[in-house]
């Protein structure tokens, strides 16, 4: 066995391992739901349904059993809308997460220290950070995963420039860490030449390059043990793409502000062309709005196709693991162990991860391409017209 293959097999083995590790800690999350459909960790709920049984067993002490029943059926729909606001989609355990949960404790189980998780969550939700399928902690996860990822980036790509700046002038030759990286930018150069144009694309490949990268990663991140893909979040997905859109339209109006504006009434006919008189300036100022309308939307739908098509793909990926990865289980005393059947979809989430992070990659070089201004074109286009009568005109005299 070559040295590539021990490598694949030993990669393959970790990757199997770490699966298996993490279904227990799955299988607890879904284990320690209650029969109200409660996720662990709610400790608001439980305070609001003790609240509420404590109520009936008030009314019932004193003889009101209308009052009671009315105070159980209470008790019983404060659990189930407060349930149905906190409840958390399925997902594969992460470290946050898992270590939050054991600080925190749940249902008839002490947390190993509560106090400091409850004043963490306090500290959060003052931030004013919120997500609607899982709280405040949950969208500080989104924020620290993605955090890390990019400090990990940071520090792999400045360690190969600098050796990829380095071998060349000293004779030696490049690291497999410079090469790597050399062949990733030689690769995008090419991709995303062949839109954006070889004389563009060394200008906008910094900010497409990273975006392809950036994305790839946090989505491969949630199919690690203990990992977590923070584009499975609508929010930070659409904080990309509202990148992607300043970085389009301030890159355009930078290249020429009066291209990008005639960009939005787009190429009218003349009046001359239309001949109706009087009546075709009336026509192509109808033609203006309407163009300037749709232009406008498409502008505003954009970066909403995005990060909707990012979301969705990712977050049903993660559904998709969290769901098959506590499917069956074997309860074992107070806790059970679930069996592994969420790993062949790991296979289809490494492919989704890199088709997700090509197309959001790609449509933000459409975009460039679509809303820079390209009067230079145009001009040399009349002055080809103009040339070509001009030399036609010589011959047939």
């Amino acid at each position: 066995m070559n040295r590539f293959s021990k490598l694949t097999f030993t990669a393959l083995a970790a990757l199997l391992g770490a699966c298996l590790l993490a279904l227990p800690a799955a299988a607890q999350e879904h284990g320690h739901e209650d029969s109200h459909g409660h996720e662990p960790g709610s400790s608001s709920a439980d305070m609001h349904a003790a609240d509420g049984h404590a109520d009936a067993a008030h009314a019932d002490e004193h003889g009101a059993d209308e009052h009671g029943a009315g105070g159980h059926s209470d008790a019983s729909h404060g659990e189930d809308g407060h349930g149905a606001e906190t409840a958390e989609i399925p997902h594969l355990p992460d470290l946050l997460g898992t270590v939050h949960h054991l600080m925190e404790g749940s249902h008839g189980v002490e947390g190993i220290a509560p106090e400091a998780a409850h004043s963490i969550n306090e500290a959060i939700a003052g931030t004013g950070l919120n997500d609607p399928m899982g709280g405040p902690f949950k969208a500080f996860e989104h924020i620290f995963y993605a955090a890390l990822i990019i400090i990990a980036l940071i520090i792999v790509f400045s360690i190969a420039g600098k050796q990829l700046r380095a071998a060349p002038a000293q004779g030696q030759r490049m690291t497999r860490l410079a090469m790597f990286a050399e062949i990733v930018v030689t690769f995008f150069e090419d991709f995303f030449g062949a839109i954006l144009g070889k004389q563009n694309v060394r200008r906008h490949l910094p900010f497409i390059g990273t975006l392809f990268i950036y994305i790839l990663c946090c989505n491969l991140f949630g199919l690690v043990f203990l990992g977590h893909a923070s584009t499975s979040n609508l929010s930070f997905n659409l904080g990309m793409a509202v990148l992607v859109f300043f970085y389009v339209h301030g890159s355009s109006i930078a290249k020429s502000p009066m291209g990008y504006l005639a960009h939005y009434p787009g190429a009218l006919p003349s009046a001359k062309e239309l001949g109706l008189g009087v009546g075709s300036y009336f026509l192509i100022g109808f033609m203006a709005i309407l163009f300037i309308v749709i232009h406008v939307m498409e502008a505003l739908i954009q970066p909403m196709s995005l990060s909707l098509r990012l979301f969705g793909n990712v977050l049903g990926k993660d559904v998709l693991l969290g769901v098959f990865g506590g499917l069956l289980q074997i309860p074992i005393g107070d806790t059970a162990i679930a069996i592994p059947l969420h790993i062949p979809f790991l296979f289809l989430g490494l492919l989704l991860g890199a088709v997700q992070a090509l197309i959001f990659s790609l449509l933000s070089a459409v975009y460039i391409t679509l809303w820079e201004p390209h009067e230079h074109h145009h001009d040399e286009h009349h002055h080809e017209e103009h040339g070509h009568g001009h030399s036609h005109g010589h011959a047939h005299a």
